[in-house]
Parts: structure tokens; C-alpha cells; sequence
């Protein structure tokens, strides 16, 4: 099974990262489709997780990690043979941060937290693209890699916003184009992921 992840976060400012952050959003698509690009045509099921559904953030955090660990702990049990975590980023920012908040709200012990992500794959599609940019970091962001497939001709979806257009959203209560922007995040992440072979090498052709 495949789990694509992403999370939207409400900071004040650029230095509260960490510090001073809300997650408000947590998207997923659980994907048992198999790893191929023929399973682009094929859907996922998408799990979404708001802070405007569930009344606070510790809600939202809580709510993932009961989501998230009834399919780690159970998978064997669902003849699942492991369980792939995939997405963009997710090793600097969205995996540390939610462990972080299952600390602070007592959700889960880190020795709990540490084991849940330890008894799955990660995939870090970020990561992953740092040799097609040189190994730099700056620049280096989902609409990079949209670019790259784009090159290739291979059809990709419309990005609705991105990060920093979430603050404004929130602020105002335009959830709906958070939802979205999350949604298609998502649906990217995955196209990118099931067509790996031919992203990530082909500038070597």
C-alpha cells in the first residue's frame, strides 16, 4: 500500500516555522493500485483531515494518528505486504512536524511515534530531485518537477495556488481553495511517484 501525504500549515510569519505553526489541513490518498504507470487511470482513495471540520488542531492531529496507525499496525493483517509513505518534502517538514505535534498533545510517546514511522517506507520525492537540480535546494519545489514532466508531454494537473497562498485563505475562511490546492497536490505527487522511471532520468537520454 501506498499512502500519498501532504499538509497545509497556517504560520504568521516566514520565522515561525516550527515555532509558532498550525496545521489546519492533512490530505491522503491511500493507494493499493500497483506501482505502475497504468495505475495513473485507476483511483485512490483520498482521506482528508480540517481543522475547520474538527474544531481545533489537536483534533485534526489526533484524528490522523488514529487514521494512520490502524493501517501501519494492521497491515499484515489486511495482507498488505508493507506500507509506502510518498510525498514532497515530508522528511524536512511534514513528518517532523507531525511528530511534533503528537508529542505536544500527548497523542502518542515519541518511542510510539518514532516506531509508527520506522514500520513504513519513506519516499521523499524532494529528496529524490536534488540531482536534477543540482543538488541545490533553492528553487527546488513541486512545480519544478510538474515542469519536468510537462517536458516529457506527459499530462499533469493544474495547480491551484501554492503555500504561500494558503495563509491569505485561512485568514479569510476560503477553505474551499485550500481543499483544493491540497487535493491537487496530491494528485500530482502521485502521477510524479507512478512515473518516477521516466521523470528522474531523463536527462540521461
Amino acid at each position: 500500500m501506498r499512502i500519498y501525504l501532504d499538509i497545509e500549515t497556517y504560520r504568521p510569519s516566514k520565522s515561525d516555522a516550527f515555532i509558532n505553526e498550525k496545521v489546519i489541513a492533512i490530505g491522503l490518498l491511500e493507494d493499493q493500485t500497483p506501482y505502475s504507470p497504468i495505475s495513473i487511470e485507476k483511483n485512490a482513495d483520498a482521506k482528508f483531515f480540517f481543522i475547520w471540520d474538527h474544531g481545533d488542531e489537536e483534533k485534526v492531529i489526533e484524528e490522523f494518528y488514529n487514521y494512520i496507525w490502524s493501517i501501519v499496525k494492521d497491515y499484515r493483517k489486511q495482507k498488505i505486504k508493507f506500507v509506502i509513505v510518498v510525498g514532497f518534502n515530508i522528511l524536512r517538514f511534514d513528518i517532523p512536524l507531525l511528530t511534533q505535534k503528537a508529542v505536544e498533545y500527548n497523542i502518542m510517546s515519541l518511542s510510539e511515534i518514532n516506531k509508527l514511522w520506522h514500520d513504513t517506507y519513506t519516499i521523499d520525492l524532494f529528496q529524490a530531485a536534488l540531482p536534477l537540480n543540482n543538488m541545490k535546494f533553492k528553487d527546488l519545489k513541486l512545480e519544478f518537477l510538474v515542469k519536468k514532466a510537462e517536458k516529457l508531454g506527459i499530462n499533469m494537473p493544474d495547480l491551484h495556488g501554492s503555500g504561500k497562498d494558503v495563509k491569505q485563505w485561512y485568514e479569510k475562511g476560503e477553505y474551499e481553495n485550500i481543499r483544493k490546492h491540497l487535493e491537487l497536490d496530491l494528485k500530482t505527487i502521485r502521477i510524479i511517484d507512478l512515473l518516477h522511471d521516466k521523470i528522474f532520468t531523463y536527462e540521461k537520454h
